[in-house]
C-alpha cells in the first residue's frame, strides 16, 4: 500500500488544481491509496425537505454494475442506526454482515466482493451521505482499517464542493 501521507498530499494538489470542477475521483484515489477498494461509490442522502428518505449514489468507479442513480427509499435498520444516526462508519467482512441490510448483496457477492466500509459525511453537523468502498471478502483487517478515518476531511471537501451534497 503507497505510503497514506503521499496520498493525502497527492489529494491536496488535486483539490487545489486551477479548473477542478468534482473532488470525487481525486478522493476514489485517495482512498484506493490509504485503505483499497474494488468499486468505490458516493451516496447522498436527504434527511429532510421535500426529497426526505431518499438517497443517490452521486459518484461510482463502476458504471456497469453501479451507475450513478435517481433518488431511491433510504431502509431503516441497523445500518441506518449506525450510519445516519451515530454518525459511525461501518464495517463488514463478508456478504453474511450486508445480507440484512443491504438489499443487492446478491449483486456484491455475485462480483466476488462481501467486505464493505461506509463512512458517513458529516457537514455543519448534518449527515449528508457515505463514501462506499467495497473489496474482496476478508479485505479490511484491522491493520486496513487503522487510516480510514483519516479520509474524513477529504470526504467533506469533496461533498461539500458538489453541488448534489449542499445542505
Amino acid at each position: 500500500m503507497p505510503d497514506p501521507d503521499a496520498a493525502f498530499a497527492r489529494f491536496s494538489t488535486d483539490a487545489s488544481a486551477a479548473g477542478w470542477t468534482n473532488l470525487f475521483p481525486a478522493l476514489c484515489s485517495l482512498a484506493q491509496d490509504v485503505v483499497g477498494h474494488r468499486l468505490f461509490t458516493c451516496s447522498v442522502f436527504r434527511l429532510t425537505g421535500p426529497a426526505s428518505g431518499l438517497a443517490a449514489r452521486v459518484f461510482t468507479s463502476d458504471q456497469q454494475h453501479y451507475p450513478l442513480s435517481g433518488l431511491k427509499d433510504i431502509l431503516q435498520n441497523r445500518w441506518t442506526d449506525i450510519v445516519i444516526q451515530r454518525q459511525q462508519i461501518f464495517v463488514a467482512n463478508e456478504v453474511a454482515g450486508i445480507a440484512d441490510v443491504f438489499p443487492d448483496h446478491a449483486l456484491i457477492a455475485s462480483l466476488g466482493l462481501g467486505a464493505v466500509i461506509n463512512l458517513p459525511v458529516v457537514l455543519r453537523g448534518a449527515f449528508v451521505g457515505t463514501v462506499n468502498l467495497l473489496h474482496d471478502p476478508g479485505f479490511y483487517t484491522t491493520d486496513r482499517l487503522k487510516d480510514v478515518a483519516r479520509l474524513t476531511i477529504a470526504a467533506q471537501l469533496a461533498f461539500g464542493l458538489s453541488g448534489d451534497a449542499a445542505a
